[in-house]
């Protein structure tokens, strides 16, 4: 039985730590969160996945990282729910992951807006977001407008780069609304040099592979325009996003053990 434990935190903002159910397509995970209303294909590439149930695919521990840790990690973070790493060219760890932030306001599908009234909320996020450089580990915020999934889904696009316990990262990050509900969908990495425009790209990939389960009783456009406070909504999303963007999970400990062992067989 799934459930779902709510943590109230700063600016009333409610976040969900919660359980899924799996599958197997091809050598693809699929994980299923119906109490966020979604599930989840996560490609092959990724050779280590996590959830706050299990660990799937190769064993990580032959980097001296205990899987467990991880799987706890992740179920004591508010929002967090699963966690999926694979090595780059460059011989550090790619993590993607997903955080969830339970919305307010009435918004309903971000996916049921106009292009111009989600690229002008895009505009109102942005604004917002640049306010929290400087701040709670943030160092610099790049807006890249709106991808569209094939299913027509769309998400707000930025970089971030940052401090967090686990030293310096660079995020790219997408988010969208869906049942009044904001999600937001990462790719880190801790490495001294990345392609920031790349981390955007397997994000967007690992968009590619949601289902959102629409709740048809939503009606998105009895609110379109009118009613909404945008800066409070953009305010509310921004703050997930930083959030999402500044949790830890060890990684930079895992590439310092990958790093060594590069060295170490280069000798």
């Amino acid at each position: 039985m799934k459930k779902g434990i709510m943590l109230s935190l700063a600016m009333a903002t409610v976040f969900t730590v919660g359980t899924s159910t799996v599958s197997k397509a091809a050598s693809d995970v699929v994980l299923d969160y119906e109490d966020i209303d979604l599930s989840i294909t996560i490609s092959d590439k990724y050779n280590y996945i996590y959830d706050a149930d299990n660990s799937y695919g190769d064993d990580i521990s032959e980097y001296g990282i205990n899987p467990d840790t991880i799987v706890k990690t992740i179920k004591s973070t508010p929002g967090a729910y699963f966690e999926a790493l694979y090595v780059d060219e460059d011989n550090y760890f790619r993590e993607s992951y997903m955080n969830y932030l339970e919305g307010e306001d009435e918004i309903g599908h971000l996916k049921d807006y106009s292009k111009e009234e989600v690229a002008e909320f895009g505009e109102q996020l942005s604004k917002e977001m640049e306010n929290w450089v400087g701040k709670d580990g943030i160092k610099s915020f790049e807006y890249k407008d709106i991808f569209y999934t094939e299913g027509g889904i769309p998400y707000f696009q930025f970089i971030m780069t940052g401090t967090n316990a686990d030293g310096d990262f660079t995020s790219g990050c997408l988010c969208t609304i869906a049942n009044n509900n904001n999600y937001y969908f990462y790719t880190r990495s801790y490495a001294p040099s990345v392609d920031a425009a790349s981390l955007i790209e397997d994000s967007q990939e690992l968009v590619e592979g949601v289902e959102f389960y629409f709740d048809k009783t939503i009606k998105s456009d009895a609110h379109i325009s009118e009613g909404i406070d945008w800066k409070r909504v953009g305010s509310k999303s921004a703050y997930g996003a930083v959030f999402g963007a500044v949790i830890g999970a060890s990684i930079s400990a895992i590439n310092k053990k990958n790093k060594k062992k590069k060295e170490k067989v280069s000798e």
